[in-house]
C-alpha cells in the first residue's frame, strides 16, 4: 500500500501540511472503515517507511468517494525536534503490497 501513496507537503509557520491520497482500494484491502485511529497508523507506518522524523498532530481522514480516494491530513512538526528514534520493523506487514 506504501508505493500506491500520493504525498503532497506544504511548510506553514514552521508545520508542513502533508496529505496522504491512498486509492480507497488499497485502503479498504486492509481497512474496514475510516476513522483517525486507522488514519494515525498509516501516517506513522508511512513516516517509518520514509525515514521522518517529523511528529505528526491534528490527524484527520477523508473518504472522497468521488475521486476514490481515501485522503490524510496532518501537521508535521521537526523545529526543536529530537532524532525521533522508530522501531526496526512496521506493525502491519503491507507496506509493498
Amino acid at each position: 500500500m506504501m508505493n500506491s501513496i500520493l504525498e503532497t507537503r506544504a511548510r506553514k509557520e514552521g508545520l508542513y501540511n502533508i496529505t496522504l491520497e491512498i486509492p480507497e482500494g488499497n485502503y479498504f484491502d486492509i481497512y474496514d472503515g475510516v476513522d483517525e485511529k486507522d488514519a494515525e497508523d498509516i501516517l506513522k507506518q508511512y513516516m517509518v517507511y520514509r525515514g521522518d522524523d517529523g511528529r505528526p498532530s491534528d490527524i484527520s481522514v477523508e473518504h472522497k468517494k468521488n475521486n476514490h480516494t481515501v485522503n490524510i491530513y496532518a501537521n508535521l512538526h521537526y523545529e526543536g525536534n529530537d532524532h525521533t528514534d522508530q522501531p526496526l520493523t512496521p506493525s502491519i506487514t503491507y507496506l509493498n503490497d
